[in-house]
């Protein structure tokens, strides 16, 4: 195959079956450097005892714990339940306020009063799309000159 370096910036130029083998090997690779973590992995959650939880948990018995095959899915519905709740009650709360509303232009003397330049250089940075602004050691500003 040739060298193409518009794919780089344009991957969509590549062939769909071309693009999707390389996701494919892609992932399969991604896979395969997640499975070589999984030593140390195993080591941090050792050291943090969750083989020990494991133990007492499930395999004390043989069997799992009907309590937590209840418990865990209703804790879990119930937080699902609270942060629903909480995002509906905001919604209400605040469905006929809007606090975005937009702020007023700032005028061309206000301006030249924050940057402590003259009236001149803020006409010509409030004309202009670019500019280069050219500033004193004190960083105030001196000229301007517009860019095309």
């Amino acid at each position: 195959m040739k060298f193409d370096s518009s794919v780089i910036h344009k991957p969509r130029s590549q062939p769909a079956l071309q693009r999707g083998f390389f996701s494919v090997v892609t992932f399969a690779f991604w896979l395969a450097y997640a499975y070589m973590w999984l030593p140390l992995l195993t080591l941090f959650l050792w050291l943090l005892g969750v083989r020990t939880a494991v133990f007492e948990l499930y395999l004390r018995e043989h069997q799992v714990e009907p309590f937590l095959l209840v418990s865990l899915p209703v804790l879990a519905l119930a937080s699902a339940t609270v942060l629903i709740a909480w995002a509906e009650y905001n919604r209400w709360r605040f469905r006929a306020k809007d606090r975005r509303s937009a702020q007023p232009d700032i005028g061309k003397h206000d301006i030249a009063l924050a940057f402590g330049s003259s009236q001149e250089i803020a006409q010509a940075l409030s004309a202009s799309k670019v500019a280069l602004l050219k500033m004193d050691d004190a960083a105030t500003p001196m000229g301007v000159s517009i860019l095309a």
